[in-house]
């Protein structure tokens, strides 16, 4: 009897081990969600640039949001950036792994605030940059409702 309760208690352990590995957005409080998938730490208000006052509405050319990113101490934290983004494999870039894999494709399943993406000039930038269709230099930019 004493060897299927160890048995039982060893497989529970190692089931449990394995059921807690499983990707997940963590609030780590403060204003910031932790995504295990990915390691890295995101700002849980998505306008963050608007309610924290550098912006009246949020949007940004993609040199101001690389430099505002860039500066930004957020929660005694530096070292902030924009996302990347992946043409080629829309769910191995960051902006849609987020919303199309941990949120299930509905950002209303996710931990974030003040998300924008109703209008065309409503967009995240990336920090992966590109060639425009006119050969000038650009940024992809992601849009959590795109229709």
């Amino acid at each position: 009897m004493r060897k299927i309760f160890v048995y039982l208690i060893t497989v529970m352990l190692v089931l449990g081990l394995s059921i807690s590995t499983h990707a997940a957005l963590i609030d780590l409080g403060g204003g910031m969600i932790y995504s295990t998938d990915l390691d890295l730490t995101w700002l849980q208000d998505a306008n963050y640039a608007q309610t924290s006052g550098n912006s009246s509405d949020g949007l940004m050319t993609w040199d101001e949001a690389t430099t505002w990113a860039e500066n930004l101490t957020y929660g005694g934290i530096g070292g902030w950036r924009l996302p990347t983004f992946d043409l080629a494999h829309p769910l191995s870039h960051e902006m849609g792994y987020l919303r199309d894999t941990e949120c299930g494709g509905d950002m209303d399943n996710c931990p974030f605030i003040n998300v924008i993406g109703d209008s065309l000039s409503d967009f995240y930038w990336s920090r992966t940059t590109c060639t425009t269709w006119d050969g000038d230099p650009g940024a992809y930019n992601f849009d959590f409702y795109c229709s």
